[in-house]
């Protein structure tokens, strides 16, 4: 039996915490998957994403093929895994429940690890400083329900376990108390360092920035303490062995990284930045006041997965006193407020952003533009460090300020109540997969050969996700000519007609994608389609018929059979006629309205899409822009409005489009001789004596305002 001492001093033990911020994350993180962390998961495609890399890996491994480079999606052209968040480090950390279990179970078991023991290495930290384990349980529990967390759990694998970044952190102070050697330190954090690259390198990479200015602020801050500093340099001498420790051992990883080096951002950092507004209001993944304030937390930039800044009023208020009452105490204390600071304010990203309204620059605007791996970055993702932050300082405000301690106790019972996630939301609902008979009773290999391209609807861009498990439950038996994740490979960059093909579904079916799907089938050599039978959409629809091809419906699966010799260069070349002449004829329609527009006398400053539309001088079916400076705009592409005559004579106008050059150069040749000036690729003027060849981008003709012939309206 145990008896009431040994429960009390069990309770005040390291492994008490940790089975208590476990039991923490079995709850909250079971009740949306209905406890069954087998078969349920978040339904979206990143986090099917991550199912396919940790069956990836150990397969690519155990059949010898090169788990960075690979071919099995974006086939023929492959994908660069290094520069895909494919997280390695998990994958092979969890191959034997993968094997076993599946990679589901993987997935969802790494996950309530990661949480438990990302609070875990919080509360080791506390620990370290000495603190009491009721505030460091505490400062665990802060972490553990932080919004960078819980909107990270929506379905980033790569974000959400960093369980390795308190631990770095707990290994550093332990060092600087000498409570353990230098060889281990080293050692333990090489180690870390090197499972935290293999799980995002954006936040390898951001925990070393962070730290460097973290030392930065320490070593400014005791430069007058003779043995403070000689530690602070020791200590970060220390640390940056371990750093070049942890980049010997990722040699081979780092070879990929910067063989297919990517130098343009991949995502639009200014519009993945924390807005302050977000510190103070919640958004619906917090269950209280989250639904209350929607109609502010909707004009954040990001979605709710990035925009994690959320404090809380009562974390404010511990912050903020903490501050005030410690400032002058203790230079550590002042040193994690002017920490604290400089990370929320970098986490407003190159601009300061309000309700997604742009306000000004910040002044260290260029650091992400041109600073290697930081640059590619999200700035709203820095709250992680924040949200370490304010659990550190909220455990020593619980511990060290004055304030009684029932208000105290009130007070962090509010800070806690105001972070904890709202698992109602459809956000956090787990759904169970379900495999078509066509892929779990293996059909599929009565009609694809092994290692054909296959492509399946609906596609990533369009929230599709068969594509991928049913690629990883057949053990990568075909390919796919699609994208699962990461950028197109470089030859469909640069074919802008055939990029068209991955980009979310349009409202409207326009010949530019029968002529791209048939080219991307002929380039890729794909020899079947396959979507669900479940799943209806109007443009899919219209583009598997059009290769007249008669689909097959067997084991919950449509199945298309290509042909590739009916998709020769021929079929081809009329397809392109037609969109050839599609083009012109919009072009021309566009031309002709507008003449037709000016010639009865209207102002040529209402010149745009809508204002004919609503005069029926331009038909519905070409749509329109409502925002400013966008109103001259049509959602394909098309361009009309006033325009300032070169001569400084009369009034013009323009009519634009966008395309490649193959399917402009009929316009150039039917409208050049009434044009005033030719723009192409606009805002270059337009050379007819260069080529041009795969060139893409907008024509834009200017034409003198005809004369008027009848009343205005």
């Amino acid at each position: 039996m145990i008896n009431y001492e040994q429960a009390k001093h069990f309770m005040y033990t390291k492994r008490f915490a940790f089975l208590f911020y476990l039991l923490l994350s079995i709850i909250f993180i079971g009740i949306p998957l209905r406890f069954n962390f087998i078969s349920y998961i978040h339904t979206s495609p990143d986090p099917v994403f991550y199912i396919w890399s940790l069956k990836w890996w150990p397969y690519a491994i155990s059949h010898g093929l090169n788990p960075f480079l690979t071919k099995v999606f974006w086939a023929p052209y492959g994908q660069n895994l290094a520069w895909a968040t494919a997280v390695p480090s998990i994958a092979l950390l969890f191959w034997p429940i993968t094997s076993f279990f599946g990679p589901i179970c993987s997935y969802n078991v790494s996950t309530v690890l990661s949480v438990a023991l990302g609070a875990f290495g919080i509360y080791l930290i506390c620990k370290e400083l000495t603190l009491k384990q009721i505030s460091s349980i505490f400062a665990g529990i802060i972490f553990f329900f932080s919004s960078y967390v819980w909107g990270q759990l929506l379905g980033h694998l790569n974000l959400d376990v960093i369980f390795a970044i308190p631990f770095l952190i707990y290994l550093f102070i332990s060092r600087f108390d000498n409570s353990i050697s230098n060889k281990k330190y080293i050692f333990y954090s090489s180690i870390l360092l090197v499972f935290q690259f293999g799980v995002s390198n954006e936040i390898y990479a951001t925990f070393i920035f962070f730290s460097f200015i973290a030392l930065f602020i320490l070593f400014l801050l005791f430069i007058n303490n003779k043995e403070y500093k000689n530690n602070i340099l020791k200590t970060s001498s220390e640390a940056l062995l371990a750093i070049v420790g942890s980049v010997i051992l990722l040699t081979p990883y780092l070879y990929y990284v910067f063989n297919g080096y990517i130098s343009q951002s991949i995502e639009d950092i200014s519009f993945y930045s924390a807005d302050p507004i977000n510190f103070i209001i919640p958004t619906p993944i917090v269950m209280l006041f989250g639904k209350m304030f929607t109609f502010i937390s909707t004009n954040f930039c990001g979605n709710f997965s990035e925009t994690g800044a959320y404090l809380g009023i009562p974390l404010i208020f511990i912050i903020f006193t903490f501050g005030l009452k410690k400032w002058r105490e203790n230079k550590c204390y002042r040193f994690l407020i002017i920490l604290f600071l400089a990370v929320l304010v970098f986490s407003f990203g190159p601009y300061l952003n309000v309700l997604n309204h742009k306000i000004i620059n910040m002044p260290w605007y260029y650091i992400f533009l041109k600073m290697p791996l930081i640059h590619q970055s999200l700035p709203t993702r820095f709250t992680l460090y924040t949200s370490i932050l304010s659990a550190i300082i909220a455990a020593l405000w619980l511990e060290k300020t004055n304030y009684s301690k029932r208000f105290k106790y009130v007070v962090a019972f509010l800070a806690v109540l105001f972070l904890i996630p709202n698992l109602n939301s459809d956000m956090y609902k787990g759904h169970k997969i379900k495999y078509p008979e066509f892929i779990s009773k293996e059909i599929y290999k009565n009609y694809i050969k092994p290692g054909e391209n296959v492509i399946v609807f609906p596609t990533y861009r369009n929230d599709g996700i068969q594509a991928q498990l049913w690629q990883q439950k057949t053990d990568f038996y075909f390919n796919l000519s699609q994208q699962i994740a990461g950028l197109p490979p470089e030859q469909l960059v640069s074919d802008t007609m055939l990029h068209k093909m991955w980009e979310p579904f349009p409202a409207d079916f326009t010949p530019i994608y029968k002529v791209a799907f048939y080219e991307y089938i002929m380039r890729c050599n794909v020899k079947a389609i396959l979507l669900p039978a479940d799943i209806k959409n109007i443009f899919v629809e219209k583009l598997l018929g059009s290769l007249h091809v008669k689909p097959v419906e067997i084991g919950g699966v449509v199945l298309y059979k290509i042909n590739s010799e009916e998709y020769n260069k021929a079929a081809l070349d009329k397809l392109k006629a037609e969109y050839m002449q599609y083009i012109l004829d919009d072009f021309t329609t566009l031309f002709f309205s507008s003449q037709k527009f000016l010639e009865d006398g209207n102002n040529i400053s209402n010149l745009f899409p809508k204002y004919l539309e609503e005069h029926k001088y331009l038909d519905k079916s070409f749509g329109y822009m409502q925002e400013k400076p966008a109103i001259n705009w049509m959602p394909d592409g098309g361009w009309i409005g006033q325009w300032e005559c070169k001569d400084g004579n009369g009034t013009c106008f323009g009519v634009g489009v966008i395309d490649d050059v193959e399917y402009l150069k009929p316009i150039i040749n039917k409208y050049e001789s009434q044009a005033v000036e030719i723009f192409f690729p606009y805002p270059k003027i337009y050379d007819p004596n260069e080529s041009y060849k795969g060139v893409s981008g907008r024509v834009l003709m200017i034409f003198r305002t005809p004369k008027s012939k009848l009343a205005p309206l």
